[in-house]
């Protein structure tokens, strides 16, 4: 007698999927640009919630964002700043074998100038979907944090059920909060070890590791290259590894 085993079938990258077009129909129906991150390959060790993408340094209008998303571009690779954040969570959180997932909490791209309009109400909109990314992505020993008070301010009021972790936004907004009082003098060391070579070197493996067409990784690259690792951004690299080295309290 042969018995059968039935073996349970991964479904992970058709739930994904389906939950993208969810999120798409809803950017769609805000009218807004919806902007896909790079696809987990399955799920992981650090989530990180953001805000909502914004319109003007990669699309200068919702015609050339549409054209540009459907060749293949994505969230989280085109800045600096952001940048920073794959950097030192790759440097400074990660252990050999761990993976992480940036996404925002709303997902249609939008001027600046326009994301604080209603954006309580949008974040109503969104948060069941931003609760399922969750629960998709998470094992049970995932960690969350939440990118900005505004993030953090959200989950605290709309009674999200699980921990998280704030972090500093990397915006240039937030960049008056980057330097850490009472550390200067391990920031001073800290800024002598750290390059914009060594951020170069890994915002090209974040590049790669993301999947998206040759022409925008290396665009991005071209645009990061071309900049400056400053001392605020060099705060900001500070202000990441000091959270990350408190451990998840």
């Amino acid at each position: 007698m042969t018995i059968k085993i039935e073996v349970p079938k991964n479904t992970f990258h058709t739930d994904y999927n389906n939950l993208t077009l969810r999120m798409a129909r809803l950017a769609e129906r805000d009218g807004d640009v919806f902007l896909p991150n790079p696809k987990p390959a399955s799920k992981v060790d650090y989530i990180f919630i953001a805000m909502e993408p914004s319109l003007g340094r990669w699309a200068k209008s919702k015609e050339e964002a549409e054209a540009k998303v459907s060749r293949g571009f994505r969230n989280f690779l085109d800045g600096y700043d952001t940048m920073i954040l794959h950097f030192c969570i790759r440097q400074y959180l990660l252990n050999p074998g761990e993976s992480y997932h940036i996404t925002d909490l709303s997902k249609g791209a939008m001027l600046v100038k326009w994301a604080g309009t209603e954006r309580k109400e949008r974040y109503n909109r969104w948060f069941g979907l931003l609760q399922e990314e969750i629960e998709l992505l998470s094992k049970p020993t995932t960690l969350i944090f939440a990118v900005g008070t505004k993030v953090d301010n959200y989950l605290e009021r709309n009674g999200f059920d699980k921990l998280w972790k704030l972090l500093l936004h990397y915006s240039t907004n937030a960049a008056s909060f980057r330097a850490i009082p009472g550390k200067e003098e391990e920031f001073e060391s800290f800024a002598n070890q750290v390059s914009h070579d060594d951020f170069l070197e890994v915002a090209q493996a974040v590049l790669k590791d993301a999947d998206i067409p040759k022409e925008f990784g290396e665009a991005a690259y071209r645009k990061m290259e071309r900049s400056s690792l400053t001392d605020s951004r060099k705060e900001l690299m500070f202000n990441y590894k000091s959270e990350f080295d408190a451990g998840y309290v």
